[in-house]
């Protein structure tokens, strides 16, 4: 029997899966409330907890998190900032993959905000972190990113190693200034390629920059709730029909 041949055909036949398969990774539209406590995490900072040290309070995440920030309601997910916290809650759900498409529907009163955000291993600032996102207001939309405030050799960095402190800082890329009307539902379609991260509202492009370390692997999305300032009171942000897309 001449077994050579047969190996090698049957080599040929096995098929090459590639690294990255493009296609759904999930969607979510918030219908069942026990779906949505198994895949969504959230998380933020409790005023009761600010401090010198922890100037935005509190890190809480999970059960610890103030139920208030997050909820269903009329099959679309709610989120809320409070007036007392200097940061907007926030909440994440794991992903898969490199390249990724996301697009959901939003819905903002006046004065509120939504973030959305990628994170993996941040090489800049040496942590499983966040690597880009954007934040959507009724005055337009911003690009965000995350790089060192100091080189990593240099004596400055050394400093903030010694007091305990990131050497990290978060800064705004760039801002499209046309309007989001507030109170009616839009699209937003987020993408990213590589070190290129995008994003559209309604099917037009509002921002695009390439991010500091972008094209790592991606663990999570996050979305955060917020208002145009820090101190103002709690209002709604909505969010329904949420599709994550390999690329």
């Amino acid at each position: 029997m001449r077994l050579a041949p047969l190996l090698a055909l049957a080599a040929l036949a096995v098929p090459v899966m590639a690294a990255e398969t493009p296609g759904l990774v999930w969607s979510e539209d918030f219908s069942d409330s026990e779906t949505f406590a198994k895949n969504w995490k959230p998380y933020g900072f409790l005023a009761s907890g600010i401090s010198e040290k922890s100037p935005l309070g509190k890190s809480v995440s999970g059960k610890d998190a103030r139920p208030e920030w997050w909820s269903l309601s009329e099959g679309a997910l709610v989120g809320r900032n409070m007036a007392e916290e200097k940061h907007p809650p926030g909440i994440r759900r794991d992903v898969t993959g490199s390249d990724l498409r996301v697009t959901l529907r939003f819905k903002l009163t006046k004065e509120g905000m939504l973030g959305l955000s990628f994170a993996g291993p941040n090489r800049a600032v040496e942590r499983d972190f966040n690597v880009g996102g954007f934040h959507v207001r009724t005055s337009g939309v911003s690009a965000w990113d995350n790089d060192v405030m100091h080189p990593k050799d240099s004596p400055e960095a050394a400093e903030l190693r010694k007091k305990g402190v990131w050497n990290r800082k978060f800064f705004y890329v760039k801002t499209d200034k046309t309007p989001v009307a507030a109170d009616v539902w839009h699209t937003l379609s987020v993408e990213i390629r590589g070190r290129r991260l995008s994003a559209a509202v309604d099917g037009r492009e509002a921002v695009a920059f390439d991010t500091v370390c972008g094209d790592c692997p991606k663990q999570n999305i996050g979305l955060q709730a917020g208002g145009t300032k820090k101190g103002e009171p709690s209002v709604p942000t909505l969010v329904d029909d949420v599709k994550v897309e390999g690329l």
